[in-house]
C-alpha cells in the first residue's frame, strides 16, 4: 500500500509499505477519508513529537474508514462497519485517570499513520475510542473529531459562563471550535485575528465582536478597553501557540479572570509574566492539552448534529502525494486526503 512515512526534520516520503494485518485486540482500517492539520505541519517541522514513534514512523492522525480486517479477541465490530477513530486512548489505571485527568495519562497510547491507504488501529483505541460514524455525516467531517474533543477538553476548563465575556486569540481551526463551543454556553466572544476571511468566518461560528490580532502593548490595552467596561473581558482564551500570545492573554484578562493557555509553543520555549495581576489581582491561569474519551464523544456528537458550520472549516481534496506540500505551506487549513 502506499504511506506517508516521517523519516526526520522536513523528510515526509510517500512509500510502499506492507498493508498492516491486525494483530490482538487491535483492527485494520481502509482509510476512507484523512486531513491535514496544523500539528501535522509542525511535526514536520521538528521530525519528531509525543505522539510519533522514532523515525521513519507513518504519519497522520485524523481518519475516518471501513473496518477492513479484525484481529483475535475484537467484539461488536465487523469488516465493513464505517467508522472514526480518535488519535489516542487514556489506560484508565494510572494515577491521572484514576483521578479523572485521563488527557494526562501515563501509558496512553496514540494513533499514527492515517495518511495511507490502510491504517492499524491499536487495540485499546479500538476497545475505548472507536466509534461507529453516524449516518448522514460524510467522513472527512468525522475525521475532524479529534481537534473538536480538544476544543471540548479546552472549553471544560473555562468556566465562564452565559453573558459573560471571552476573548478568543487565534482565530485558525482551533480558536475557530472554541468560539463555537463558548458562544453555544452564552458567552459573548470576540475573536482576535490579523487574517479578514478568519474573522468573517468567526461571525458564522458565533462571534460576537471580532478584532485584529494585538500584537504590540497600545493593541493589547486596546482589546482589553473594549472589553467590561474597560477592566478587561472575564476569560481570555490563548489559541496560537507562541509565548508573545500567552504573555498577551493575561495582560488582557481583568482582574479576577481567568487564562486559557491552549496553543502548544515549540519546545525549549518560556514565557515571562507580571507577578502583578497572578497575585494582587488573582488571575488564573489553566492549560488544557489533547482530549477525553468523554470529549472525543461529545465532540461527534457535534458534528452529527451540525450545531456549527463545520465543513466552513475543511478546503479542497487533496491526494497523498501533495500532503508533504500542503504541510511545509503551513496554512493550518484541513485539508481532506483520499487514498485513490
Amino acid at each position: 500500500m502506499r504511506a506517508l512515512v516521517l523519516h526526520g526534520p522536513d523528510d515526509l516520503r510517500l512509500e510502499d509499505v506492507p498493508v498492516p494485518r491486525p494483530g490482538p485486540g487491535e483492527v485494520v482500517l481502509r482509510v476512507t477519508r484523512a486531513l491535514t492539520c496544523a500539528t501535522d505541519a509542525k511535526m514536520l517541522r521538528q521530525g519528531q513529537h509525543p505522539a510519533l514513534p522514532p523515525p521513519p514512523a507513518p504519519f497522520g492522525h485524523e481518519a475516518a474508514g471501513v473496518v477492513s480486517a479484525i484481529g483475535p479477541g475484537v467484539a461488536d465490530v465487523h469488516e465493513g462497519d464505517a467508522v472514526v477513530v480518535a488519535n489516542s486512548a487514556p489506560c484508565g489505571a494510572c494515577p491521572p485517570c484514576v483521578a479523572g485527568r485521563p488527557s494526562l495519562c501515563e501509558a496512553i497510547v496514540y494513533l499514527t499513520g492515517a495518511f495511507a491507504e490502510y491504517l492499524l488501529v491499536p487495540a485499546r483505541i479500538v476497545e475505548r475510542n472507536m466509534l461507529p460514524l453516524p449516518a448522514g455525516v460524510a467522513p472527512e467531517r468525522a475525521a475532524m473529531v479529534e481537534p473538536l474533543a480538544c476544543a471540548v477538553r479546552g472549553v471544560e476548563r473555562v468556566t465562564a459562563g452565559p453573558g459573560d465575556e471571552v476573548v478568543v486569540l487565534g482565530g485558525g481551526v482551533q480558536g475557530t471550535l472554541i468560539t463555537a463551543l463558548l458562544a453555544a454556553r452564552g458567552c459573548l466572544v470576540t475573536i482576535c485575528d490579523p487574517h479578514e476571511e478568519r474573522r468573517a468566518r468567526a461571525v458564522r461560528f458565533g462571534a460576537a465582536r471580532v478584532m485584529d490580532a494585538p500584537r504590540d502593548p497600545d493593541a493589547i490595552a486596546a482589546v482589553r478597553a473594549a472589553h467590561g467596561a474597560g477592566r478587561g473581558p472575564d476569560a481570555v482564551v490563548e489559541a496560537v501557540g507562541r509565548p508573545g500570545a500567552w504573555e498577551a492573554a493575561v495582560a488582557i484578562a481583568r482582574p479576577g479572570g481567568e487564562v486559557l493557555v491552549y496553543g502548544g509553543c515549540a519546545p525549549g520555549t518560556t514565557v515571562t509574566l507580571p507577578t502583578f495581576p497572578l497575585h494582587y489581582q488573582e488571575l488564573t491561569i489553566r492549560g488544557s492539552y489533547h482530549h477525553t474519551p468523554e470529549a472525543v464523544r461529545a465532540a461527534l456528537g457535534h458534528l452529527a448534529a451540525g450545531d456549527a458550520p463545520y465543513d466552513a472549516l475543511i478546503g479542497d481534496e487533496v491526494t497523498l502525494d501533495e500532503v508533504p506540500g500542503i504541510l511545509r505551506a503551513g496554512s493550518g487549513e484541513k485539508r481532506p486526503v483520499r487514498m485513490d
